[in-house]
């Protein structure tokens, strides 16, 4: 007991005053995880809610698991919160397995009490067993430094109390408090890669090889944790050098080729990586639970995580980058890389598209919503005032307008006026002069005349609408995003 409050202590997982949301199953673990806390909430200056999952998969049982961890927390007088889901159902409409579902399903409940009552962490009861598990599972998988460094005591809200008590540690302390629990058959099942791990690899490691095999991969996983952090921290300050997002308030992500290939090779992944993971986030929708880089969980829609994404893809986005301008790739989840002069473009093309209207009216005065877009207009007489230089609202000469303004995507015959003697380019020419990739074209936003342009948001307004000193009434435009 003494181990897990030194081992809380020394990763710095609570502060006085935190309000703990604990996951509890009512197996072995969680009902350690959930005597511990509760036995040292006052020492640590915290206090407790507790969440358990019933997946609605092994009928009586589960909902019989469920009672029990209710009984627990009221003995306690703890506040349980069950969730009650059709894990099978969820997984079909993921279209995920069942254990993924069950996690994703798990992690938001977590998250929907913390966020309601005023939880600041989120407690989970992996073990020492649970990170060599883990390890040996991405070994196998062929894992790269950051699934060696198995399960972080401390991610982002998220906290691992146990990560230091081997299984028959928390078994032996479990018989000691004569502490009830429940046990779950299908951790006993092979059907699972995890499980078969656990029943029938490990064992023979411990029995053939080194009865702390356990141990040691534990230990093995924390070294290649440090070495992990120290390389990411690297790659972060080479993506801020040689990445950004394109300035057009699309969701392009531009990363300088020459640049990334004259990096180290240890670090060729990470960029690309930090580059995937902006892209990814960029589309924080709607569907699954998905945990970001600091270890927070919100909504994002099936298909942006970035777990699919393996070596053999990074290999591919590293061999694209030297080749010449137009080669494109596709990567799992819609996520596409191509090349377009001197960079690489990591994008997401077809999402948002169905909420991107075909057309609709600026209201002037008002606001209107078109797509990821808000639109405010409003209009004022000008006075010679000084025009402030800001990309997301520009001011135009509203007399010279001929139609309603439209906000459109573009068009074929669009055209916009570049020089003041009257001076014109095509739409076309102009977005590539610009060296906006083509996939982000379709993409932009436009305030219309007819099929004169006045606005492409984000970038340049045309000469024919901009203010003088022989304006007489000013429309002002403010687009941000919703």
């Amino acid at each position: 007991m003494e181990k897990v409050l030194d081992y809380i202590r020394k990763n710095g997982m609570v502060q006085r005053g935190d309000r703990i949301i604990a996951g509890v199953s009512g197996g072995p673990d969680s009902v350690c995880l959930l005597f511990l806390l509760d036995k040292y909430k006052e020492t640590l200056g915290i206090s407790l809610e507790v969440v358990h999952m019933e997946h609605g998969i092994r009928g009586k049982e589960s909902l019989e698991d469920a009672a029990f961890v209710e009984n627990f927390c009221r003995k306690l007088a703890i506040p349980c919160h069950t969730y009650h889901r059709d894990i099978p159902k969820l997984a079909r409409e993921w279209k995920c397995s069942g254990e993924e579902a069950g996690r994703r399903a798990r992690y938001e409940a977590f998250e929907e009490v913390r966020s309601k009552n005023g939880g600041t962490k989120i407690a989970v009861a992996h073990n020492r067993n649970d990170q060599a598990e883990t390890v040996l599972f991405h070994l196998v998988r062929g894992s790269g430094l950051s699934g060696l460094s198995g399960i972080r005591p401390v991610r982002g809200n998220i906290i691992r109390p146990l990560l230091c008590l081997t299984r028959e540690e928390i078994e032996d302390l479990l018989r000691k408090e004569n502490l009830p629990f429940r046990t779950d058959a299908t951790n006993l099942e092979t059907d699972y890669a995890r499980n078969r791990i656990r029943l029938n690899i490990l064992p023979l490691l411990r029995e053939e090889l080194n009865p702390r095999a356990c141990e040691h991969l534990a230990e093995t996983a924390e070294r290649l944790a440090l070495a992990e952090d120290y390389l990411a921290g690297q790659a972060r300050e080479a993506a801020k050098r040689l990445a950004g997002r394109k300035t057009d308030g699309g969701a392009g992500f531009f990363l300088d080729r020459e640049g990334f290939l004259q990096e180290p090779e240890a670090l060729k992944a990470y960029i690309l990586r930090y580059c995937l993971r902006e892209v990814s986030e960029k589309f924080v929708l709607r569907g699954e639970s998905l945990q970001d880089q600091e270890g927070t969980f919100r909504q994002q829609e099936p298909g942006v995580s970035l777990y699919n994404i393996s070596s053999s893809h990074l290999s591919a986005i590293t061999e694209l980058a030297s080749r010449q301008s137009g080669r494109s790739l596709n990567l799992p989840g819609g996520l596409t890389v191509h090349t377009e002069g001197a960079y690489l473009i990591f994008d997401r093309p077809g999402i948002g598209k169905e909420e991107q209207q075909s057309e609709t009216e600026l209201i002037v005065p008002g606001t209107v919503r078109y797509g990821k877009y808000r639109l405010t207009a409003s209009i004022f007489p000008y006075k010679n005032e000084i025009i402030p230089e800001k990309m997301y609202t520009k001011w135009f000469d509203y007399d010279t307008i001929k139609n309603t303004v439209q906000i459109r995507p573009r068009r074929s015959g669009d055209f916009l006026t570049v020089t003041a003697s009257g001076g014109r380019k095509t739409l076309k020419k102009y977005l590539i002069d610009e060296k906006i990739p083509a996939g982000e074209r379709d993409r932009l936003c436009l305030l219309a005349d007819g099929s004169q342009i006045l606005w492409v948001v984000g970038h340049r307004i045309s000469e024919v609408y901009k203010v003088t000193e022989k304006t007489s009434r000013v429309l002002k435009v403010q687009v941000m995003e919703d």
